[in-house]
């Protein structure tokens, strides 16, 4: 399926690169960085991280995501990869 293909009115448009992105960055961040404790911390990464990968694996193999979900992920993404510390202090 074509994420970016256009000429579909009802087209997922979205990167699930970053989606996965994303989702490597929570499953390398130490959740008491993020949170300030390991728990819950670590269940609502872990989750988070799970929840951005299917949505990933779903808008390259379906065309059935709505652009609501899809948009949701991608800001969540965006958020994620932007303020979430990464080992060793770097973005």
């Amino acid at each position: 399926m074509g994420t970016d293909d256009l000429s579909k009115p009802w087209a997922i448009h979205g990167d699930p690169d970053r989606l996965v992105e994303a989702a490597a960055a929570l499953r390398r961040a130490r959740p008491e960085d993020v949170f300030g404790s390991r728990y819950p911390g670590e269940y609502v990464m872990s989750a988070v991280a799970r929840l951005l990968d299917s949505l990933a694996h779903e808008m390259r193999e379906t065309d059935g995501l709505g652009h609501d979900v899809v948009s949701a992920a991608t800001e969540l993404s965006e958020h994620v990869i932007a303020y979430v510390p990464r080992p060793g202090g770097q973005r």
